[in-house]
């Protein structure tokens, strides 16, 4: 019974855990669905997995580079961690799924990135390049190769950069992904524009604004605008430049960049001596909530009332812009000790969480090697506590089959001696008819008594005999390690229920002592699996004693053995 409800607690409990895997998997299918549309909606169903730290193996890969995914998609990046990327990255390095090993290798250099560890992130960019060079994911691919670019720009290296952009741009058009071909060749304006080298970066800019067609809600047209109007005004072309920048402060949609735009434009008209537009401009900074905006406003105030030698204004501003840009140097300070703290924190707070985790396997294996050596400790006290019963229990035995022996034997001798009593007492002449008679019946009264006596004590080891059938037939007992004396009672109980049967049975096919107590648990009703514990076999095992002892009695393959038993046990009673 504890074996079948174990074995059904496993059944249910693993129907529980392949529901479970199954429901990942559904909602798994349905995020990668909605990442790119919907990434809101995504990261809400990723929420909805219960327990995601029960996962395990492939499930639990795709969860975290999922997540991951998400919270990048809705620009959640203070919620990133690269322990979270790194289960995907460890699980599908080695694996054959070269585009989740890419993808996971991409999203662990951003992760890297923006925790500030560039030649990690550099790293995991070159070895997700590795991954999706023979793929067909040429947007996976785009976005690694300008990654690669931003890094290198920021670090200074322009020709790499450069090269990362064109592979970018040659991946974004296998993609058919226009807006991703605009926005690096900006990317590539900026830096050829760094480098003097303005025809290419004019050419560039006019490129993208072409291939955007003139679609106005595109968020890189404004930018494309500003730059290019910056690139005008460097040639001297103030009216085309002013135009550039009053388009782009139209279509910009971002309030903090419509300021910037202001300042080009601002200059411009500096240039132009349309001083009073050029105030306008400037004045557009000094509302801003940002101390480094509102530090250029005053910056290029200062030059506008310098310009108009009003040295005292140009002197407040100027001391203003100062000012401005020191709280802007000690808040940058401010947030870049704070961002330093977080992450110590967050750092600290891993150690501690590890530690914890640590603390509580010690914990959980303490407990599980002290509950084993409970359950050993039951299981070893149990079998010894059951070897010390049956020793005891065949010490009693013995100690009552001796005495039982000694009484019989002793009562048989005293009927011995009664008969020859009485052969004595009829052949003497001397005592009376009377007298002899009398004596005689004497005797005769105390042979019955020793009879009744000795019949009660076999009657007691006959029950003793039912006692050791009843162990064998609840597996405390096996054959193997029976004594002589057991076997013997078993004889004795089945001679006396069914009149000499095993006795008979014995001596009409010359059984030995295993095959005899076969025949008699057969006769009982043993069933196979009894059988099988009583003489520690496998059930081919027992077959095999079965149709040997039927080869015994001359029974074919077919006929029963129970049958040909209990017929015998008539045959003998009739």
């Amino acid at each position: 019974m504890k074996k079948i409800l174990l074995v059904w607690i496993c059944f249910i409990y693993g129907l529980l855990f392949s529901c479970t895997q199954e429901i990942a998997s559904d909602i798994f299918d349905r995020v990668e669905r909605y990442m790119e549309i919907y990434p809101d909606s995504a990261l809400l169903l990723l929420n909805r997995i219960q327990h995601p730290e029960k996962l395990s193996g492939k499930q639990r890969a795709d969860y975290a580079l999922l997540l991951t995914q998400a919270r990048d998609k809705n620009y959640l990046d203070s919620l990133q961690s690269d322990s979270l990327i790194k289960l995907a990255v460890d699980y599908y390095r080695d694996g054959d799924d070269n585009v989740k090993a890419g993808k996971a290798l991409f999203y662990y250099g951003k992760v890297a990135a923006l925790q500030d560890k560039d030649t990690i992130a550099i790293q995991a960019y070159l070895a997700a390049q590795t991954k999706l060079e023979k793929t067909r994911e040429y947007k996976l691919q785009a976005f690694v190769h300008e990654y690669l670019g931003r890094l290198n720009n920021d670090r200074g290296i322009y020709d790499t950069a450069l090269d990362n952009f064109r592979k970018s741009v040659c991946y974004y058009q296998e993609a058919g992904d226009t807006l991703g071909v605009v926005y690096n060749y900006r990317n590539m304006a900026r830096i050829y524009d760094i480098k003097q080298n303005r025809d290419s970066s004019f050419w560039y800019l006019n490129s993208g604004i072409v291939l955007l067609e003139g679609d106005s809600t595109a968020p890189v047209l404004p930018s494309l605008l500003q730059m290019l109007g910056i690139a005008e005004r460097k040639r001297g072309n103030y009216s085309i430049a002013a135009n550039h920048l009053l388009t782009a402060i139209r279509y910009e949609r971002n309030p903090n960049s419509i300021k910037h735009y202001y300042f080009s434009l601002g200059d411009v008209y500096l240039r132009m001596e349309e001083l009073d537009k050029a105030r306008k401009c400037f004045k557009k900074g000094l509302d801003s909530k940002n101390a480094f905006t509102q530090s250029g406003a005053c910056n290029y105030l200062y030059l506008l009332e310098k310009k108009k030698e009003k040295y005292a204004k140009a002197l407040y501003y100027k001391e203003q812009s100062d000012s401005l840009l020191r709280i802007d140097q000690n808040e940058r300070l401010r947030n870049a000790i704070s961002t330093i703290q977080r992450r110590y924190e967050a750092g600290k707070l891993r150690m501690e969480n590890k530690m914890l985790e640590q603390e509580k396997q010690k914990q959980l294996y303490f407990w599980i090697s002290i509950s084993s050596l409970l359950v050993i400790s039951c299981v070893f006290l149990y079998f010894w506590i059951k070897k010390q019963y049956r020793r005891i229990y065949r010490e009693r035995l013995k100690k009552h089959v001796e005495k039982a022996s000694r009484v019989i034997k002793g009562n048989d001798q005293l009927i011995g001696q009664c008969f020859c009593r009485i052969e004595e007492l009829q052949q003497e002449k001397i005592l009376t008819k009377e007298m002899a008679e009398e004596q005689i019946a004497e005797l005769r009264k105390r042979i019955q008594v020793l009879v009744i006596e000795n019949k009660t004590i076999r009657e007691e080891s006959c029950a003793i005999g039912v006692y050791v059938l009843e162990q064998l037939r609840k597996k405390l007992l096996v054959i193997e390690n029976m004594t002589s004396k057991e076997k013997s009672q078993v004889f004795e109980y089945m001679d006396l229920l069914f009149n000499k049967f095993a006795s008979r049975l014995k001596m009409d096919y010359n059984l030995n002592e295993n095959n005899l107590l076969l025949a008699v648990l057969v006769k009982l009703g043993f069933s196979s699996t009894e059988l099988m514990f009583a003489f520690q076999s496998e059930m081919n095992s027992i077959l095999k004693k079965k149709q040997r002892l039927k080869s015994k009695f001359c029974l074919g393959a077919d006929d029963n053995l129970e049958a040909y038993l209990n017929s015998y046990s008539l045959h003998l009673s009739t």
